[in-house]
């Protein structure tokens, strides 16, 4: 490490500190945060043992906090910053909620105490510790962790620890990015130990950070789904698994875009799992000018999404995720879940209203997820309008 590195870990250190006071991030770090990438796991080697802390203390909180090359002699620097960082109140410039389960995981501890299986105690350790995070943050959602559940067997001797932490924080995903809670609940779902466990912690506890139960039920019977065929059979596992099953079910059944095929007597290949949407443009031709008026709406089997509208005419707008609109620039009557069968209507009183003609093109109108026949009857749905 030459002079020009650690001036840099200086300035970063300077940085950090005054943005720190002021509640905000350094100027810094923006700029040069890969360089500083690059320096941090030897930021020991140029750093006097209170700089180093200093420097540990404000990559913990604005950095990667990358340790895969930590020599073991900086590991009890880079513990006490954390230690440090966790008598800091949670806020977006000085300490970002949303890390607290990769910190809690890594570290073994947080401001309120230790995990049952103690805290890091090698630079090996939380290595292998940060590889965990690494594999369950490299996805870019639930269904794609669930369809590699293989890849994620190699840290199943991590699961006791993993359950511990999210014990630790109430099950509460709010507290890191959803797909590392997720991510690490299937690892917790693929280990003979903790399986079961898991399961009756959230089909039978009480965990009051958990603001949309039944939609974490939902999301749990895939994974649990995901993770069985790795797995030896399990009496229990399979009787927990069922009775998810059965919860998710009923919510996808009550959807309203399922009840709107149903009302239809449309035929859907696999009414529980589908997505479909109609797009009508002015005159039935597409145009890319900006603020040339379409319309589509969005139909999905999945219970917490099941219908959405957008609507642009020129500047404005009309969207709505479900029944009560999101913005509303036309005054519109909103169309709710439990009248869109009037969909085609209410596209005809909104052409009155605005003085537009929001039709059907010459191709379909309609696309459906492999579901070809569903798409045909949307389209025909919404020409027989017009």
């Amino acid at each position: 490490m030459d002079q020009s590195d650690i001036d840099l870990l200086h300035a970063f250190i300077a940085s950090e500190d005054a943005g720190f006071a002021e509640e905000r991030q350094g100027d810094l770090y923006p700029m040069r945060h890969y360089d500083l990438s690059a320096l941090a796991p030897r930021a020991g080697r140029g750093l006097a043992p209170d700089m180093l802390q200093r420097f540990h203390f404000h990559w913990l909180r604005v950095g990667d906090w990358s340790v895969a090359s930590l020599p073991e002699k900086d590991l009890p620097s880079l513990v006490a910053a954390y230690r440090q960082l966790t008598c800091v109140p949670v806020s977006y410039d000085r300490r970002q909620r949303q890390l607290g389960l990769e910190h809690l995981f890594c570290f073994g501890f947080d401001e309120a105490g230790a995990l049952p299986s103690a805290m890091v105690a090698t630079a090996s350790d939380l290595k292998q510790r940060a590889r965990l995070i690494g594999q369950c943050n490299k996805y870019q959602s639930f269904h794609a962790q669930r369809e590699k559940a293989e890849k994620f067997l190699p840290y199943r001797s991590q699961a006791q620890a993993v359950l511990e932490t999210l014990r630790h924080l109430g099950h509460d995903p709010g507290r890191s990015n959803g797909v590392l809670y997720w991510g690490m609940a299937l690892i917790a779902l693929l280990d003979e130990s903790t399986r079961v466990l898991i399961l009756r912690d959230l089909l039978e506890g009480e965990w009051p950070m958990i603001v949309r139960r039944d939609h974490t039920l939902s999301l749990l019977h895939h994974s649990a789904e995901a993770a069985r065929p790795h797995c030896a059979e399990n009496a229990e596992y399979n009787s927990l698994c069922e009775r998810l099953a059965l919860l998710h079910d009923t919510r996808v059944m009550a959807g309203d875009a399922i009840k709107l095929v149903q009302r239809q007597q449309w035929q859907v290949e696999n009414i529980r799992d589908w997505s479909a949407s109609i797009t009508l443009y002015q005159n039935g031709e597409y145009d890319y000018k900006r603020g040339y008026p379409q319309l589509s709406l969005s139909l999905s089997s999945w219970p917490d999404s099941p219908w959405e509208i957008n609507l642009s005419v020129g500047d404005e707008r009309y969207v709505a995720y479900g029944d009560d609109p999101t913005r509303n620039d036309f005054g519109l009557p909103p169309l709710t879940g439990a009248n869109l069968e009037q969909f085609p209507q209410w596209v005809s009183q909104i052409n009155t209203q605005l003085g537009i003609n929001l039709v059907a093109g010459a191709d379909s109108s309609a696309s459906a997820y492999k579901n070809r026949k569903l798409a045909k009857q949307l389209d025909a749905w919404i020409r027989a309008q017009h």
